[in-house]
């Protein structure tokens, strides 16, 4: 037996022995798998910190309308209801990026970006979650303020009466005044974190950015022909 896991056969020919020709392809085997996950780990980190940007910036931009919603002032349900509208938006765009989305793309972490959040904008953070899972994204039973009465209308003589339901909703807004202050300071804070973190990788690898997505089932919901 000689070094290099090989044998002289009877008539001078080397061959492989079996286990060491096993034990090499294993061991390659498994660092090629490796690698292909830890490529695989940062394509889908990179897609989430790119459409966090997109997510970020609707939460902006809502938190921006927000501010035209003004504590003294009284306002018509039509009016709350636009500005519950940017509320909901703000939260649920917000937080998007934390959750696990349908696919394999890993959700948004701190760590990621490297951002260690206050104790007070943790909080925070946690409180948006919150709000998303019970209030904006589903209708916790728990969380519904609602009223609802059922009223009659008279009809022609000797008819059955027509019956309705008069409903009045909780249209109240949670994000405003100091509140709003401090949530527009969380969200530029995580805004810029994802944006440094990838100003920071694309100055290492320009080419892993030239991206296009544009899926077939993307293209069927926007009612684009495939």
């Amino acid at each position: 037996m000689f070094g290099g896991g090989c044998f002289i056969l009877p008539f001078g020919r080397a061959k492989v022995s079996p286990q060491s020709d096993w034990e090499g392809q294993s061991t390659m085997s498994l660092q090629s798998t490796d690698q292909d996950k830890v490529t695989l780990y940062a394509e889908r980190r990179r897609r989430r910190l790119l459409y966090s940007l997109n997510d970020l910036q609707q939460a902006l931009s809502a938190c921006g309308f927000l501010y035209e919603c003004d504590e003294a002032n009284a306002y018509s349900k039509i009016e709350l209801r636009r500005f519950r509208c940017y509320e909901t938006t703000l939260v649920v765009a917000y937080t998007r990026p934390f959750t696990q989305s349908r696919g394999a793309m890993t959700p948004l972490t701190m760590k990621m970006i490297g951002l260690k959040l206050t104790a007070e904008r943790q909080a925070l953070h946690e409180r948006l979650l919150e709000m998303r899972n019970t209030i904006m994204a589903h209708s916790d039973s728990e969380m519904m303020r609602m009223t609802t009465e059922a009223f009659d209308v008279p009809l022609r003589d000797g008819e059955p009466p027509m019956h309705f339901i008069q409903t009045v909703f909780d249209e109240g807004v949670t994000l405003l005044g100091a509140l709003l202050i401090e949530t527009n300071e969380l969200l530029n804070e995580v805004y810029h974190a994802v944006y440094h973190t990838l100003h920071k990788e694309v100055q290492a690898n320009p080419e892993l950015f030239n991206i296009r997505v544009d899926s077939p089932e993307a293209k069927a919901a926007r009612n684009f022909r495939v």
